[in-house]
């Protein structure tokens, strides 16, 4: 590479340092998805707080996946040893893989039985996806000594027993070691059930609970206590409304985002109804299940009768199998008709309006997509047979299916996603997370679902965040539609199912949160829907009129959370756009520098990537890329919004038959974080010569304004950030809550002292006046289309300019005097602020010692007379009263730092520079 193209390379790197030290650049920029105002919301709290130990529960489809993976980035660049483990449903496990290799540059192997004694580098960061069905006791699975951070995905769909073992390891166990950061996902996180509210608040509220369960209390009405406590401080003017909602909330870490709180950004719903008129044969159907019904009692939904009536309209083979059940007994004549009709074999109402839909959508676009849900695997089966006869064009691979928990496995769920087929037919259980957006705009519920929660789940499926969203919601245009299509028999108890159903607008918009009274309410309703009785109308109507306030928060109703302005949020996304393209500059830089051997290929499925590999002289090539050959070049992705739909962790290059795993080019990625530190070093050991390099420019209307002229290309960074890595990095020796303490206090003083990077371009006349250029103008020099002469002849002829070095030094010190008055102007507002975070460090540690000194009280209060357990007992209140003062210790200690440094930060950041003096030549001397 040359002198011209090593300085470019600086210069690139240099600004993409600066921008992964920014919280709203550094989470969103190694995440190749739209950051969205509310999860930048999301992430500004999480950031800010003296802790990662949070439940995430915004609604489905509102991108908390991406909000965990913006998360993960920022932690492991501050902490690249971090150790993760994934929790999640099997079925989604393999989505997880593919979302953190396309979109967070993270290659994680999903755990099985055999891996139990995988090989662990010690010092070396990893991340492990565990399937739910994995989660042991003895020895424990995941263990808080193989990972630091536990992130649980739809931690509702655990069973109650393994989600309070989770719990158990997020909290302080004697010795042993808890996990360090602690986020869960969940778009309902049932807390209206107090033992699931205990797991769950166990895991980010671990000493409340403790004190909580000491008091004989249940955790939620201790945080509710202590809130209401609070709030009358804020009353009266001894608390500010930023600490009470950092610190004493009762729901300070739960995040709930709603698309009320955002409306527009979401799909807009289209809700169909197609009501089927019954043939005579088909209604002993209908007056079964309404008899029964009408006769149903008060049992629970998911039992009899609900259970079997809900089954009358699926498939002749599933029929035959219920209707010997007991629910049935007392009407022995229709049962009867309906075995007779059933052997005859007679038509289907339903699906033949199954085929009228699906030729409406195909005589106007013969590749609209659609998922079909179908109630048991019979039906799935039945529809996948009778469209394939009834429909050519799906015959081969034309249709994909799903079934219900125990019949499709992993490896069917990714094909059935990721398959280009027309129509995926899928049963009523569908695994939460599951991403379908991608697959098809349109969902047809052959079979009615009677759960509320269910049918939200499914719809959710379709109603996420897209690419392109986010620029049609900043414009202020639809992000698209998608269609729901209700299917019931006339007259039949699905009918009337639906009915209520649409009263509590479930197929309208996503529901609320719900906790198990709520959930017990709708099942009600639903059932006396079902059985035609008076009354499920008024019930339905009030129950709507509650929903409609959705989940009370505390936290946010004592003091709203400013939602992004949206200027701020367009400039946020600007940067990350340009950063985008600048990198996608900066590829074809490498690529046409003679450094690298690249090309842009697309693959099979027609996304664009970038190849990169060492040249074939590997002298040619100033950095040395770990792994990196001649032969085989690293993939990556450069565009976020040009990933595949949906994205795949590995791509098949044109001219390859085994897919490899494409890389994400932003901050995060090893590769390209390692090239970011060498391109910058190898351009600040170039000399800056006072001889202009002569270069030449095939932007011909950059060129023939620039011709002749001296430019001088000087870009600054000011960095408190490594100030604050010097002086905040923990120690391994340090205890767990120390290092995690310092870690927090980095991050929150990274936000209020951003790096900052400046970057001038002057021309220098002969006269050694200077004229200042526009920034369009840099963009154009730091291209490949700016080319270093060759030729040494014309080189010679290029005058040096003596005062380059008086200039540069001048720009320094412009820049030293600029960032310490903005750095005095930062303290004075932190200082005003800082008075908060001791409040919020405070309270926490009082929280704590209290705690412990109720342990100390338990401990003392035993009435032990053996020698052994009387020492035992004392080696515990020591141990107690140790940890006690650690902790006490340790706040005083950070307070003490954390106020030293923001005194001190305004006189010692650390000033960069890269500079660049070039001579424009003009493009006939460009062969010569």
């Amino acid at each position: 590479m040359s002198a011209l193209h090593l300085t470019q390379s600086g210069f690139h790197a240099l600004e993409r340092l600066v921008a992964a030290e920014s919280w709203e650049m550094g989470g969103a920029l190694g995440v190749a998805a739209d950051p969205y105002p509310h999860q930048i919301e999301n992430l500004r709290r999480i950031l800010a707080d003296t802790e990662v130990r949070h439940l995430l529960a915004d609604e489905v489809g509102m991108g908390k996946t991406v909000q965990a993976l913006m998360i993960l980035n920022i932690l492991r660049r501050r902490d690249p040893s971090l150790r993760v483990a994934i929790v999640a449903p099997e079925r989604i496990c393999y989505q997880w893989q593919v979302e953190l290799s396309a979109r967070g540059h993270i290659a994680a192997s999903i755990l099985s039985d055999e891996d139990e004694n995988v090989e662990r580098p010690e010092g070396e960061g990893y991340v492990h996806i565990i399937r739910a069905d994995m989660i042991r006791r003895q020895p424990a699975r995941p263990s808080p000594e193989n990972y630091d951070m536990l992130i649980v995905d739809e931690i509702h769909a655990l069973n109650l027993e393994d989600a309070a073992f989770l719990s158990s390891l997020c909290r302080e166990r004697r010795d042993a070691p808890r996990f360090r950061h602690v986020l869960l996902l969940t778009a309902t996180p049932r807390l209206g059930n107090t033992e699931w509210a205990r797991a769950v608040i166990g895991a980010i509220e671990p000493e409340r609970t403790e004190i909580a369960n000491l008091l004989g209390r249940e955790p939620l009405d201790y945080l509710a206590e202590e809130a209401a406590a609070a709030r009358q401080r804020v009353s009266d003017g001894t608390l500010s409304a930023d600490v009470f909602r950092t610190a004493f909330a009762a729901d300070r870490r739960i995040l709930r985002q709603t698309r009320s709180q955002w409306p527009g950004i979401a799909p807009v719903r289209k809700v169909h109804t197609i009501r089927t008129t019954a043939s005579d044969a088909e209604m002993p159907r209908v007056m079964l299940q309404n008899a029964a019904c009408r006769d149903g009692g008060e049992a629970p939904l998911e039992q009899a009768p609900w259970l079997q009536c809900r089954q009358m309209f699926r498939a002749g083979s599933s029929l035959r199998g219920i209707l010997r059940h007991r629910t049935f007994s007392a009407y022995s004549d229709l049962r009867d008709d309906l075995e007779t009709t059933l052997s005859r074999n007679p038509g289907n109402a339903l699906f033949d309006d199954l085929c009228d839909i699906l030729i409406g959508f195909w005589q106007g676009d013969p590749k609209r997509r659609v998922v079909i849900v179908a109630g048991d695997t019979p039906t799935v089966d039945m529809l996948e047979r009778r469209l394939s006869e009834l429909f050519p064009h799906l015959a081969n691979d034309g249709i994909a299916t799903m079934r219900g928990r125990h019949n499709t496995d992993l490896v069917d769920v990714v094909g059935a996603v990721e398959s280009q087929a027309t129509v995926l037919i899928m049963e009523e259980f569908v695994e939460a997370g599951l991403n379908l957006h991608n697959v098809a705009s349109d969902m047809i519920f052959y079979n009615l679902p009677w759960q509320a929660m269910r049918i939200d789940q499914l719809i959710g499926r379709l109603d996420r965040l897209r690419s392109g969203g986010l620029t049609a919601y900043l414009k202020d245009r639809s992000v698209g539609t998608i269609g729901i299509w209700r299917m019931v028999v006339a007259g039949s108890a699905d009918e009337r199912v639906l009915e209520a159903l649409d009263l509590l607008d479930v197929f309208e918009r996503p529901l609320p949160y719900l906790d198990e009274a709520l959930s017990r309410r709708i099942d009600s309703i639903i059932t006396e829907a079902a059985a035609g009785r008076a009354g499920f109308k008024e019930a339905a109507i009030a129950l709507k009129n509650e929903l409609s306030f959705g989940l009370s928060v505390t936290a946010e109703n004592m003091s709203p959370v400013e939602q992004n302005k949206q200027g701020e949020i367009t400039e946020i996304i600007g940067k990350v756009r340009a950063s985008d393209s600048m990198g996608n500059i900066w590829l074809r830089l490498l690529h046409g520098s003679g450094g690298f051997h690249g090309a842009f290929p697309k693959v099979n499925d027609s996304e664009r990537v970038a190849s990169l590999a060492l040249p074939r002289l590997i002298e040619n090539c100033p950095y040395n890329l770990g792994a990196m050959t001649t032969r085989e070049p690293e993939i990556f992705r450069w565009r976020r919004d040009r990933l595949g739909r949906p994205p795949k962790k590995d791509v098949i290059l044109p001219w390859e038959q085994i897919g490899r795993r494409a890389r994400f080019f932003s901050t995060g990625d090893d590769l390209h974080d390692d090239l970011v530190r060498q391109a910058y070093l190898k351009a600040r050991t170039q000399p800056i010569s006072p001889k202009p390099m002569g270069v030449y420019l095939s932007d011909n209307e950059v060129a023939s304004e620039l011709t002749g002229k001296t430019l001088l290309f000087f870009r600054t960074a000011s960095r408190p950030s490594m100030f604050l890595d010097r002086h905040l990095k923990a120690n391994p020796s340090d205890a767990p809550a120390i290092r995690i303490g310092r870690l927090s206090d980095r991050r929150w003083l990274s936000t209020l002292f951003p790096d900052a990077v400046k970057t001038t371009c002057l021309v220098i006349a002969d006269d050694g006046s200077l004229q200042k250029m526009p920034d369009k103008i840099v963009q154009a020099f730091l291209s490949d289309g700016c080319r270093q002469t060759t030729n040494q002849q014309i080189q010679q002829t290029i005058r040096p300019v003596r005062e380059a070095q008086k200039i540069i030094a001048g720009l320094e010190q412009e820049m030293v005097q600029e960032q310490r008055e903005r750095h005095a102007r930062q303290r004075q507002a932190t200082l005003s602020v800082f008075s908060n975070r001791r409040q919020i460090l405070t309270s926490e540690t009082e929280t704590y010692v209290r705690w412990k000194q109720m342990n100390i009280t338990q401990l003392r209060s035993r009435n032990v007379q053996d020698k052994q357990q009387i020492q035992m007992t004392e080696g515990q209140i020591a141990s107690e009263i140790r940890r006690m003062e650690t902790r006490i210790e340790g706040m005083r200690d950070r307070l003490r730092i954390m106020e030293d440094l923001i005194m001190r930060i305004p006189d010692n950041f650390v000033l960069e520079t890269v500079t660049m003096l070039v001579r424009v030549l003009p493009s006939t001397n460009i062969n010569n």
